[in-house]
């Protein structure tokens, strides 16, 4: 089977069947989910960066919130 040549549903649906069956125990099968998982990753890249980070702040420069202190009485 030549894993470019799967469409993109029996592609994600293949690498589910074959990492579950590497989590039950198959022995040559956490290879294969590999494969699958690591095309599943080529075709749709995950980008969690976000689009627009948020200020820089310096340490010094950093609110601080005084802490509540606990009071014996």
């Amino acid at each position: 089977m030549d894993i470019r040549e799967l469409q993109d549903d029996e592609l994600v649906a293949q690498a589910r069947d074959w990492r579950q069956r590497a989590l039950r125990g198959e022995k040559d099968a956490r290879g294969f989910a590999h494969e699958l998982e690591r095309e599943v990753r080529r075709r749709f890249p995950r980008n969690d960066a976000p689009h627009a980070l948020p200020p820089m702040n310096l340490l010094g420069a950093v609110p601080h919130t005084p802490q509540r202190r606990w009071k014996p009485w």
